[in-house]
């Protein structure tokens, strides 16, 4: 399974995030001791803040118990999230509307929110491997059986089926 390198608990919701949320798709995080009271109602509240990577584009970001592929980072999140505990989330693929203390993850439904809920990021793309099925293919079956292995190992189900969540195509 991937590294889980970020990890806190929601401990507050704004009054106003649902319908942020839908209406712009996007979400705004802050640590609960550091968010400024102009934006608490706009703004999921966490505590625990803990990061011991840099965030980057293909990384995953786990909120309850939906999956999200960072798509992009902006050039200050990293500095955002370990100073003030704040990252924007943008739910679409328009990377050329990038700001600063932006990421940008693919565009899926937005999932409710409870408190007590994790927020987590996790190294690569192999935490979203869970469940899925895949199939390896090509002339190599070392390679093959070695990418088999691997793909395995982090949660998919390898499968000969050519109708697979994922295929790969070894040249």
């Amino acid at each position: 399974m991937a590294k889980k390198y970020y990890s806190t608990k929601i401990v507050g919701i704004g009054g106003e995030v649902s319908k942020f949320t839908s209406l712009v798709k996007m979400l705004v995080i802050f640590d609960d001791s550091m968010v400024l009271p102009e934006l608490r109602d706009f703004s999921v509240l966490h505590s625990g803040n803990k990061i011991t990577d840099v965030i980057k584009a293909g990384d995953v970001l786990k909120i309850a118990d939906s999956e999200f592929k960072i798509l992009s980072v902006g050039n200050e999140v990293n500095n955002n999230i370990k100073s003030l505990g704040h990252i924007v989330i943008k739910f679409n693929d328009d990377k050329d509307d990038l700001l600063e203390g932006s990421i940008h993850v693919e565009d899926k439904p937005i999932p409710k929110f409870r408190i007590g809920d994790e927020i987590a990021i996790f190294e690569g793309s192999s935490e979203a491997l869970i469940g899925k099925t895949a199939i390896v293919v090509g002339d190599d079956k070392t390679l093959c059986a070695a990418v088999a292995l691997i793909l395995n190992d982090n949660g998919a189900r390898i499968v000969e089926d050519e109708d697979a969540d994922i295929l790969v195509k070894i040249k």
